[in-house]
């Protein structure tokens, strides 16, 4: 299948969110990901695939495709991503992942590392649209300033007063001292962690030695980014 190109936006200094209509039916879940295939020459080492997450909601009927274009080190398939002009296509296949929501009456923990964010969105977004008030403590960890769809989460949290929102700037960090600052009901919660591999797997690992049980952790982990 292919997505072609709509829209496209800037969300940072370093962050670009694409829009793609789907040439056919394409179905998925909020926290999915999907296989895209860019074929460019010349191809780097790192090839002319990526899975990104999607990170639209299933109800807002596009692909959306939002990733970090660092300015000192950039891959072929960046390059070719960003030098995409409406109109144009990329190929996808394979839906996948299982960074699903559970239950709407469950309290959740969603710790966000930079660009990690993405899948968040696309669960909070479908929520609002389903009519789910989920109970969410959102801790969003982020280099800098620059916060990927601030607005748009704020947007959200005024509908649904459920959803707590706490950004840590660097050098702030997610720790056990500030999850237990911040998150009321430790022992009840959903961790729901995405992020850069190095963070999401040092966070999980800091749950569980936090007592939290691995039934209750989900880890959505990012390749090729630095942890925040």
């Amino acid at each position: 299948m292919k997505l072609i190109l709509m829209e496209r936006k800037t969300d940072g200094p370093e962050v670009e969110s694409f829009m793609f209509k789907p040439d056919g039916p394409l179905t998925w879940k909020a926290g999915q990901f999907l296989h895209y295939v860019l074929h460019h020459e010349p191809t780097d080492g790192e090839g002319s695939d990526r899975w990104f997450t999607v990170a639209s909601a299933p109800s807002e009927g596009f692909v959306m495709l939002t990733t970090r274009f660092p300015s000192e080190k950039r891959s072929t398939f960046k390059k070719a991503l960003r030098e995409l002009k409406i109109g144009d296509a990329i190929e996808i296949s394979d839906v996948d992942g299982d960074f699903l929501l559970g239950a709407a009456d469950n309290s959740y923990v969603f710790i966000a590392g930079g660009i990690g964010i993405t899948p968040f969105r696309s669960i909070l977004k479908e929520a609002l649209h389903e009519r789910k008030p989920i109970d969410v403590t959102l801790l969003y960890a982020n280099r800098d300033e620059h916060i990927t769809y601030k607005e748009e989460l704020e947007s959200i949290a005024k509908e649904n007063p459920n959803l707590k929102i706490h950004y840590l700037i660097s050098p702030e960090r997610v720790d056990e001292a500030k999850i237990r600052e911040l998150v009321p009901n430790i022992d009840k919660a959903f961790f729901y962690v995405s992020g850069p591999e190095p963070m999401t797997e040092s966070l999980g690992n800091m749950l569980k030695a936090m007592g939290i049980s691995g039934d209750r952790i989900k880890q959505d982990w990012f390749p090729g980014y630095p942890a925040e």
